[in-house]
């Protein structure tokens, strides 16, 4: 807990922040390398890399898993498909789609079984976040070229989609439909902590930096009027997760009883982010409060 207030006080000094308090927090240990979490308002579903943290192998021992509303595994293997390194996940409607190291894959919510998959090898090894703007639209991120693709799920074709600045390991993806925006965050290059964090103006295809802080950006939300977006910070377990009022622009970090270990692609399920923490093997649910805590 020192060490969180540490760190958030030396936030606020140097960069303006606040402190958002969380009235609870919870964390469930077991699994191996969580990258991403999605709900379909009754499950969560998890993207578990494998047994190794190394997120470009194909070595078969990926999976997705069924949980509860609090972390309780109901299904280790929701998906029977082979998977390598799953990272980006996203529901629409009855279909789960799941971003697998060079390919878009899209499954039945009900049975679980594959519906079809587009191939990206040619471009990307490293496909991560996803972002559904329609039935028949997605955003996927790739991390390894920092861009962003506008994939086609009718035609099952995609094209690079251009925008007026790199964004350094282009991580994070959240469309927000009522603004015409893409929130879109990059993780940094070549293991700096040099990754943005914005969104792009869906009409003028013009990127938006919300801050001037760098870092190693990962997972990225609306909710209730304010914009979250996790910084891993270092890769060990310094990780924190940050806020932005969409009324006023004001900065705030989320405050949390421990920091998070590799806060990565998450998501908001009944008033908690649920988190996962990709370095150790955790998924951290964060009750959130509206009050805010001001440290001077």
């Amino acid at each position: 807990m020192k060490k969180m207030t540490k760190i958030c006080t030396v936030l606020i000094t140097l960069l303006g922040f606040t402190v958002v308090n969380a009235q609870d927090f919870k964390k469930v240990q077991g699994f191996n390398h969580i990258e991403s979490v999605v709900s379909d308002g009754e499950f969560l579903y998890v993207a578990d890399i494998g047994l190794t943290l190394k997120p470009f192998d194909k070595d078969g021992d990926g999976k997705i898993i069924q949980l509860d509303k609090d972390g309780k595994v109901v299904n280790p293997y929701f998906i029977r498909e082979t998977l390598n390194a799953p990272k980006g996940l996203a529901i629409e409607e009855n279909t789960l789609f799941v971003n697998d190291i060079d390919k878009l894959l899209a499954f039945d919510l009900k049975t679980g079984n594959k519906l079809y998959e587009i191939d990206f090898s040619a471009q990307t090894y490293f496909l991560n976040d996803i972002a559904i703007w329609d039935k028949n639209t997605l955003y996927v991120s790739a991390t390894d070229t920092n861009k962003i693709y506008k994939v086609n799920l009718t035609t099952k074709t995609f094209e690079p989609y251009t925008i007026d600045k790199e964004i350094p390991g282009t991580n994070g993806l959240y469309v927000d439909k009522s603004a015409s925006r893409l929130y879109v965050n990059g993780f940094g290059t070549n293991g700096n902590s040099n990754g943005l964090v914005g969104y792009v103006d869906l009409k003028t295809n013009k990127f938006n930096q919300i801050t001037p802080i760098e870092g190693y950006y990962d997972g990225i939300y609306v909710y209730d009027g304010m914009l979250y977006f996790t910084n891993w910070m270092d890769f060990e377990k310094k990780g924190i997760v940050a806020t932005m009022s969409l009324s006023d622009n004001k900065l705030s970090v989320v405050k949390i009883p421990e920091l998070i270990s590799g806060p990565a692609d998450f998501t908001v399920f009944r008033n908690r982010l649920v988190i996962p923490g990709m370095m150790d093997g955790t998924l951290n649910f964060i009750t959130l409060k509206k009050e805010t805590l001001y440290i001077h």
